[in-house]
């Protein structure tokens, strides 16, 4: 019995520091890089009052030294460059190892509700218009009728038009003749060349 009740220990203990060995959790704020770093730095070392032992902010990250009653544990913040909702803004990425996942998440609500109350809302996404639609190359035949190049009228055939309407009998027709450039209209006699 008693050798159970230390083998169920042995794994509880097991999937506790296997589940918070790789803890980090992540958010993206719609704030500037900029603007993030200076909050989460204020947020860090004067809110919780945690030391930071390391810092670059060319490469993006600080270090620090998370303090729990007498536990003290190293952390990291990272701050990357990216695109929230189509403006310009920050990911966030904490990592403290050696404490549950819980404790990060803490740290990254504390951070969007100081942005927030510091900063206000985020400014608006600004849209671009999107662009005109191209218009038709070629004219369309019939109304509503896509227009495409098989069904565009030729420059050379006159507008055909059914026989025996009014249109048809109103104008008199061209002829070409084969035989040369001249062009009889209607019932005028062809001149001979004789």
């Amino acid at each position: 019995m008693r050798r159970k009740r230390l083998g169920g220990l042995a794994a509880a203990v097991f999937l506790l520091v296997s589940s918070t060995a790789g803890a980090r959790s992540v958010r993206d704020e719609p704030y500037s890089l900029e603007t993030t770093w200076n909050a989460a730095m204020r947020l860090v070392r004067v809110d919780l009052g945690m030391p930071i032992t390391e810092r670059d902010q060319d490469l993006g990250y600080f270090t620090f030294s998370y303090r729990e009653g007498r536990r003290v544990v190293p952390g990291s913040m990272e701050l990357v460059r990216t695109e929230v909702d189509g403006r310009p803004g920050a990911r966030i990425i904490v990592q403290i190892p050696e404490m549950p996942s819980y404790v990060e998440s803490m740290i990254l609500a504390r951070l969007t509700r100081k942005l927030h109350s510091e900063f206000g809302e985020p400014p608006p996404v600004q849209r671009r218009p999107a662009p005109p639609a191209a218009p038709p190359e070629f004219p369309a035949d019939h109304p509503g009728e896509p227009s495409t190049p098989g069904n565009a009228p030729s420059a050379a055939a006159p507008p055909q038009t059914p026989a025996g309407s009014a249109e048809n009998n109103a104008r008199p027709s061209e002829h070409i003749n084969a035989a040369g450039p001249e062009v009889r209209r209607g019932n005028q006699p062809q001149a001979d060349d004789d």
